[in-house]
């Protein structure tokens, strides 16, 4: 990549390009290609294969979403501004809105490999990628949750929604079939568990001890409330022996959606981002062993090791991005139905 094109990425992404070194700077662009597009060409389109992020550089870009079969613009990106990272972050591999080409614009490509590549790396670069990232899509979380409270408190007032939750019903039922957990064998055995989890197997000694060290491990009874969705949390969770129930109310359709949390989950991982609530109620329908990890326990190893850092921010990342697809889609929907 040339001189100049670094000297343009750091007018226009300045906030990243403060935090990274000279070195690093030069290793995250050596990994993206310049790419140009022409006024009126698509970069994406909705629910067709997306496999890059790109970082605009100059021009503008439209962007439209779908509801119903009808293409709605959105909203509009310039220089500055990151595109396709939650199709990627998502996990679903398809873009979430179509993307076109305003005028001529030019942009950093980075393929989902050269992504993943950079953030399995050592160091401070996948960190500040990864905050970034974490960041930018908290903002787009909150703009959006906020449009979905206000179209949500019209749809109640014009009586097209009821402002009440379903109750929660057949926790009993559930309860006959629910996993059993083993309070004498969990305790004695957590230390391995923990340390073949996904994510932590090739930690350095000195980071799991850190993290060993400042999760709690708690058998906590059944009816226990980890979370309560809409309310802001101060910790994250895995689920250790046993399961957890997760409920999600869904206030356009009136519905909720129920899941099973089960051995070797995190769950509540916007806790740890500034300002989000909760977007699940999660308990116990049975006594469960679960490893809690507070914020403020997180925010101090976070300063302490990349490999804690990296591993917590890009499980907060993916979930922030799934969280905004699907609240895009509860505002889409809410939009439609007041007119």
């Amino acid at each position: 990549m040339s001189s100049q094109i670094a000297i343009e990425f750091a007018e226009k992404f300045h906030s990243l390009a403060a935090e990274l070194s000279e070195s690093d700077l030069e290793r995250f662009l050596s990994t993206a290609s310049l790419i140009e597009v022409p006024a009126g060409r698509k970069l994406l389109k909705v629910r067709m294969p997306a496999d890059s992020i790109y970082m605009m550089l100059s021009g503008s870009l439209d962007i439209f979403a779908e509801n119903k079969g009808e293409s709605i613009k959105v909203s509009q990106v310039g220089p500055g501004e990151w595109v396709g990272e939650i199709s990627v972050l998502s996990g679903d591999g398809r873009a979430s809105a179509t993307v076109s080409a305003a005028t001529d614009s030019r942009l950093l490509r980075l393929k989902h490999q050269a992504f993943e590549n950079l953030i399995a790396g050592d160091g401070e670069l996948p960190v500040s990628i990864l905050q970034h990232l974490v960041l930018l899509m908290s903002g787009r979380l909150s703009g959006l949750v906020e449009m979905l409270v206000k179209l949500n408190r019209d749809r109640a007032a014009a009586g097209r929604v009821s402002a009440t939750e379903p109750a929660n019903v057949g926790a009993q039922e559930r309860a006959t079939y629910w996993p059993e957990c083993r309070p004498a064998d969990t305790s004695a055995t957590f230390r391995g568990f923990l340390r073949n989890l996904p994510g932590l197997e090739n930690f350095a000694a000195g980071d799991f001890e850190k993290l060993f060290n400042a999760v709690k491990l708690t058998l906590y009874p059944t009816g226990h409330l980890f979370t309560l969705q809409g309310q802001r949390g101060d910790s994250t969770f895995l689920v250790v022996d046993g399961a957890v129930s997760q409920r999600i109310y869904n206030p356009v359709a009136n519905t909720v959606s129920e899941a099973v949390i089960n051995v070797g989950e995190w769950f509540a991982l916007t806790s740890l981002a500034e300002g989000q609530s909760e977007f699940s109620t999660v308990c116990a329908i049975k006594p469960v062993f679960v490893a809690t990890l507070t914020r403020d326990d997180f925010n101090r190893i976070f300063d302490e090791s990349d490999a804690i850092a990296r591993f917590f921010l890009y499980m907060l990342a993916k979930e922030l991005a799934r969280r905004v697809q699907s609240t895009l889609q509860l505002v889409l929907v809410a939009s439609s139905e007041n007119g």
